[in-house]
């Protein structure tokens, strides 16, 4: 997983997907505002875009949110993520789709995933 991962990617972005996308909710997530990255939408809509239930949206949302890669707002008592405007989350998250788009690579960070997927339940 993250030795053939860290062969196709710069330390940056590596330590980036290590620090923050390590579970499958959370990769759809950064996923989904990479490629919406002016999104500004509610947990029940994330969970729709992202064909997630909204339990593990919201547990996943929840950590991104205080990692600070996400920020929530409230507007009239409902809560709304997006991405925030911080220079280096952004162009972390715009250099993740840049790599993902790539098949070798997504097949790379989903075999990293599923290695810490296995890692944890054997924990």
């Amino acid at each position: 997983g993250e030795l053939q991962l860290k062969n196709h990617i710069d330390r940056s972005l590596l330590d980036f997907i290590k620090l923050y996308i390590d579970n499958f909710e959370k990769l759809d997530i950064i996923r989904f505002y990479g490629l919406n990255p002016l999104s500004k939408i509610d947990i029940k809509e994330l969970s729709i875009a992202t064909n997630n239930n909204e339990k593990d949206i919201n547990k996943s949302l929840k950590e991104l949110v205080n990692d600070r890669i996400i920020k929530e707002t409230v507007l009239d008592g409902n809560k709304l993520y997006e991405l925030p405007k911080d220079k280096n989350v952004l162009e972390h998250v715009k250099r993740f789709i840049s790599y993902y788009n790539k098949t070798s690579i997504r097949l790379l960070i989903i075999g990293y995933l599923l290695d810490k997927s296995i890692e944890s339940k054997g924990k």
